[in-house]
């Protein structure tokens, strides 16, 4: 069985490091000065040389000579996302105090130290603040955030860098060449690239292609193998937003599934090709639409169905083009669907009772005068309703609640699920229908409404009044039962209990419970 190429290429001295120079020549002063630290902290990217670098510098430090396979005794590598709890931890600190068996220096090497709990982190501590003199820590993490402060202060950190396509290309040449394997250059290229700037990767990928062909590898057979969307379609996909042609845009997805591109992997293509041409101008989609899809394309990447969000995407695009909206009103398109306008009144069952029917009237009177005592704003002329219709609009809206949801998260929370009805916009009234009533109940209040109307006021819309009432279906709804309720107490003054019962049942439906 053949070893893979990123084990079998591993670096085995400071001097064969990739793409790390600084921290390469900062740890060799270091060892030349013989200014070692008690603790470092190596953070970066996956597949960039942290762990390669620690096992390197642990061995320097004890003047061993590292092959890239077994450590030494004295050399302890741990890895913390299976050995996290506290009582691992423990055993290291009872441990620590023991002298090393053959070399200078015993080398803790932690792995992936930001998945300790954090009693493993407080215990750790201790030592890290008064390490045995014998003792060196490396640490090595991909999420230094995720680490305390009180660790991070106690070591001497080194970020780590993504290598660029051009080190990664000449990399893989390299290697390429000592394995005799026949690549193109082109082919090369988008490996490199492929690889986002991870050594290990590009190598884990050479290793994946270098059987496809017994001739030379071809741009075409790297792209195939591995699944990447050829850029001469991710080139004809952008020039089909462009010329707003939605038949073409679905031929060409079709041709890329059939070539077994992942839609996810696709959108990273489209994401970097509309990234690139938003600095040199490449293409000729309007800068609001490309920051749109930029993000609605970032979204695909993630989603549970990547398909049907990558061809959302870019369909909507092409309706962003075709109707030349700017920026804010395609946002209001496409990010707010819970927002309706003007959404028509539901009218009652023409099978309902009279009596209840008059009584759901007169508590929508009563409904009425409540929520005119719930009005605040400032009242305005009414020949000022030409300017403010053409200020205020959905995308503003949006913009608002996108305001609130930073400052005021939970009428956020109400105003996303609230339907807007602009038709009494002329008296200066913007009509809020909530579906429950403690939602029309908070946003009454009035410090909640100046909340909102001081939000408004930022985005220059100001004169309006806020009114606040329950969606016509569920008041409706509530009406009836409390007239059937009231009709049924009214004709019987005196019931039994028997009558009672049997007026309930038919009212409500149901039958009698006996236990």
């Amino acid at each position: 069985m053949s070893q893979a190429l990123y084990r079998k290429y591993r670096s085995t001295t400071l001097d064969e490091i990739v793409g790390q120079d600084l921290i390469v020549s900062a740890l060799k002063n270091a060892l030349s000065q013989q200014k070692l630290s008690h603790a470092y902290l190596f953070t970066g990217p996956r597949g960039v040389g942290k762990t390669s670098i620690a096992r390197i510098l642990a061995h320097e430090v004890n003047n061993f000579e590292y092959s890239g396979e077994n450590l030494p005794l004295d050399i302890i590598e741990i890895d913390a996302a299976s050995n996290r709890r506290i009582d691992e931890i423990r055993d290291l600190r009872e441990k620590v105090h023991i002298a090393p068996l053959q070399a200078k220096y015993k080398v803790y090497i932690i792995d992936e130290v930001h998945m300790l709990t954090t009693d493993s982190f407080n215990a750790l501590l201790k030592t890290l603040e008064e390490p045995p003199a014998h003792v060196i820590f490396i640490l090595a993490t991909t999420d230094a955030h995720k680490i305390p402060e009180t660790i991070l202060s106690r070591t001497q950190r080194y970020n780590f860098r993504l290598a660029s396509s051009d080190i990664v290309k000449s990399h893989l040449a390299k290697i390429a060449k000592k394995e005799q394997i026949n690549i193109s250059s082109d082919a090369l290229n988008v490996l490199a690239k492929h690889s986002g700037g991870s050594l290990r990767d590009a190598l884990s990928l050479l290793d994946q292609v270098r059987h496809s062909s017994s001739q030379e590898i071809t741009k075409e057979e790297v792209e195939d193998v591995l699944g990447i969307a050829p850029s001469e379609i991710v080139d004809r996909l952008i020039e089909s937003i462009e010329a707003k042609d939605i038949k073409q845009l679905m031929t060409l997805l079709e041709t890329a599934y059939e070539k077994g591109v992942y839609p996810g992997q696709l959108a990273s293509s489209l994401v970097e090709n509309i990234r690139q041409s938003l600095a040199t101008s490449q293409h000729n989609l309007p800068a609001s639409v490309s920051l749109k899809l930029l993000k609605e394309l970032l979204a695909t990447e993630s989603s549970n169905r990547p398909q049907v969000s990558l061809e959302l995407a870019l369909i909507e695009a092409i309706v962003a083009v075709s109707d030349n909206l700017p920026a804010k009103t395609y946002s209001a398109k496409i990010s707010q669907p819970s927002i309706s306008l003007s959404k028509p009144a539901v009218k009652p069952n023409k099978n309902q009772s009279k009596v209840a029917t008059n009584s759901a009237k007169s508590n929508e009177s009563a409904s009425e005068n409540t929520n005119k005592s719930q009005v605040v704003g400032v009242n305005e002329p009414a020949q000022d309703y030409q300017a403010k219709a053409t200020k205020l609009d959905a995308g503003i809206w949006n913009e608002v609640l996108e305001d609130l949801r930073h400052s005021h998260n939970t009428l956020y929370s109400v105003l996303r699920l609230a339907d807007i009805d602009y038709s009494d916009i002329q008296n200066s009234r913007i009509l809020l229908q909530f579906k429950f009533p403690f939602h029309k109940k908070r946003m009454s209040d009035n410090k909640n409404q100046q909340i909102v109307l001081d939000k408004l006021s930022t985005h220059g819309v100001s004169g309006y009044e806020l009114v606040c009432d329950t969606k016509k279906s569920e008041l409706e709804t509530e009406n009836i039962m409390v007239g059937a309720i009231s009709t049924a107490s009214d004709t019987f003054s005196a019931p039994t209990t028997e009558i009672t019962l049997n007026r309930v049942k038919n009212i409500f439906g149901g039958a009698e419970v006996l236990e």
